[in-house]
């Protein structure tokens, strides 16, 4: 499945979705559409919130693994930065 979605360029993917949408609303009701519609949103969401807590695990991981160096370091500079503003500022 990975592969065949890594395949498909976005527009396309896109249209798809429009497709089955209208070709699914010609033969349900609106109340079985509704039905039907809130049932791909479902699975979207459950899509979604799977993604999100994998990001945050990735992220965690990648964290412990030396990028908090990084992010100290910015930090350092940042603090650099305001102190010398702060400094010209107070010249005037």
């Amino acid at each position: 499945m990975k592969n065949f979605l890594s395949n498909i360029n976005a527009p396309t993917f896109s249209l798809s979705a429009i497709a089955i949408g209208y070709i699914l609303s010609e033969d349900l009701d609106p109340s079985e559409q509704n039905t039907v519609g809130n049932w791909f949103m479902l699975i979207g969401q459950v899509l979604c919130t799977n993604a999100a807590q994998q990001q945050v695990i990735n992220n965690s991981n990648n964290n412990q693994n030396g990028e908090h160096i990084v992010n100290d370091y910015n930090m350092e500079a940042l603090k650099k930065s305001v102190t010398t503003i702060g400094n010209e500022l107070n010249k005037f």
